[in-house]
């Protein structure tokens, strides 16, 4: 798809704003104001510090520098060095050099600047704790328009739109996030650019607090030289934000989901019960004996209760279904209490057909078979403890045949490795090409490391996203909502890591023809016997047997 560059930005830049992408307007994260010095409360320590898990020392400076893609329009390459992350009482502090490396500069678009409700001019980092399960989002001030604290990449006459990075000039910046909790040794960051995760980021202590300062007088900077832009402490009331992160994973007779501190398990009711019955059928023993083992490991009897929630499809009527979903939820129920007992509490509920999570017919009209399974389920949610076994890389590995257990946060890869598959994807009349490199852990999860190549036209305009959408609801708002990843050995399907409304992962730029942009989502880990794995591109094809160390 041909189109001018000059409607190419003013589409990305209406695009934007559709997207929300201030994360200030999400729904369900933990979004506070406060006066200084008062912070939100830290999340308890992660256990990123335990021994076993890589030091803070592990990352020598000068070797965490990425380079990649920035802004509305790809054709503007970077490097962005980490000179360190800072831990203090308040807040963390991440130091950073920025240079653009093409012929002409670049206004770089790091925060979503020239969008005056949107002015965050280093919004687009984000700090991941893998193992403790949280995002962290920059601190910015509490009113209407957000402006961040720390550097602000803004021009001298106006702080909504932003200043051009001169070609090789060196900029220092300062973006300020909540604090770490004092465990927490190493997190990632995850960057919403073209740009790779940055792994291992060691986390030090006892830093001297920020300071302002003030813009450099001169406008023109030559190149190789250093220029300050000014910094704005933390003042007043503060907004700041820690997320949760949700997982979901799949099984042909189950799924697992998992929001913060809640864990769902879905079982499938043509798994339990004979069509249009409510008693458990003979099948249906070995699918909740392996239910009652996760729940007595990972239930948390402390907080109840354990809720259990019958759904149906919409077939039939509405009352009927109704009845039918609260006699399966009240036979599943008995059936758990009679294995774990009377140390938990347990309260039963029916929801009928009002709570589907796929589409019953499709946009034609028919009847959608597979979208009626998914809607029969029953939901069996609970509290998860907060010490559970396998929580750090010292405890071994997790016997789950699903699931990896967690481990410490991965080293910093300043090389993604080499292509082992790729797809091809055609977006209009555009050709792109993702070739895939070998995935890795990192803490809790897998990051899964593509490019994506224009191979065609002189101007790719990614507007729907190439890879967005897909048929899953869960993962459906996802850059990358087509892909999933697939274990043969053990049928289990994972999706995209969720953060409210957005995914731990990056997204694809508008590229010239031969543009490379470097792209990465990160997926719940499988089991820690899997070696390799399948990656799945609805509509696209398969790569199969991707490494994963």
């Amino acid at each position: 798809m041909r189109t001018p560059r000059t409607t190419v930005l003013l589409l990305a830049a209406a695009v934007l704003c559709a997207c929300g992408a201030h994360p200030q307007t999400a729904g369900n994260r933990t979004a506070t104001a406060t006066t200084p010095p008062q912070q939100p409360a830290s999340p308890p320590a992660s256990p990123s510090a335990a021994a076993g898990s890589p030091t803070a020392s592990s990352a020598p400076a000068g070797t965490l520098v990425r380079e990649g893609l920035v802004g509305l329009h790809g054709s503007n390459p970077f490097k962005v060095e980490v000179k360190a992350l800072e831990r203090n009482s308040d807040l963390t502090v991440l130091k950073m050099e920025i240079t653009a490396t093409g012929e002409g500069g670049s206004s770089g678009d790091f925060g979503y600047d020239g969008l005056p409700t949107q002015s965050v001019s280093f919004g687009r980092f984000r700090l991941f704790d893998p193992v403790g399960r949280k995002v962290y989002f920059t601190l910015r001030e509490n009113d209407a328009d957000g402006r961040a604290f720390g550097t602000r990449h803004s021009t001298p006459t106006t702080e909504n739109y932003p200043d051009d990075f001169r070609a090789g000039v060196r900029y220092p910046v300062e973006v300020y996030f909540p604090p770490l909790p004092a465990g927490v040794r190493q997190v990632s960051i995850v960057p919403d650019m073209a740009m790779a995760p940055f792994t291992g980021v060691p986390v030090t202590d006892g830093a001297a607090p920020p300071v302002a300062r003030q813009r450099d007088e001169t406008d023109t900077p030559a190149a190789g030289s250093t220029f300050q832009w000014p910094v704005v402490p933390p003042s007043g009331q503060i907004w700041s934000e820690i997320s949760d992160v949700n997982e979901l994973i799949e099984t042909p007779q189950k799924t697992t989901e998992q929001q913060g501190t809640q864990e769902t398990i879905g079982l499938r009711t043509d798994v339990l019960f004979r069509f249009d019955k409510a008693d458990l059928s003979d099948k249906a023993a070995a699918v909740l004996d392996e239910v009652v083992e996760e729940t007595r490991v990972r239930a948390d009897p402390a907080k109840p209760p354990i809720l259990i929630e019958g759904h149906t499809d919409s077939k039939g009527e509405p009352a009927y279904n109704q009845d039918l979903s609260v006699k399966r939820a009240e036979a599943v129920r008995r059936y758990l209490a009679g294995k774990l007992g009377d140390a938990y509490v347990y309260r039963a509920a029916g929801k009928g057909e009002s709570e589907p999570i796929a589409d019953n017919t499709k946009t034609d009209g028919s009847d959608n078979p597979e979208g009626r399974a998914r809607n029969r389920r029953v939901e069996i949610s609970y509290r998860i403890k907060q010490d559970l076994p396998g929580t750090t890389a010292t405890t071994g590995p997790s016997a789950d045949k699903v699931r990896g257990s967690v481990r410490g946060p991965a080293p910093f890869r300043a090389d993604a490795g080499p292509v082992v598959g790729s797809l091809s994807a055609k977006h209009f009349n555009d050709r792109l090409r993702v070739d895939v490199h070998p995935f890795y852990r990192d803490g809790a999860y897998l990051v899964a490391a593509f490019d994506v190549v224009l191979e065609s036209s002189e101007l790719f305009v990614p507007v729907p996203g190439p890879f967005s959408g897909g048929s899953h609801s869960f993962s459906s708002g996802s850059d990358y909502g087509r892909f999933s990843l697939l274990d043969p050995a053990t049928q289990a399907r994972y999706l995209p890591l969720k953060m409210s409304t957005e995914f731990v992962e990056n997204s694809v730029l508008t590229l010239d023809k031969g543009e490379v942009n470097r792209s990465y989502v990160y997926f719940p880990a499988p089991a820690d016997s899997a070696r390799s794995i399948t990656l799945e591109a609805e509509g696209l094809g398969t790569v199969p047997d991707v490494p994963i160390s």
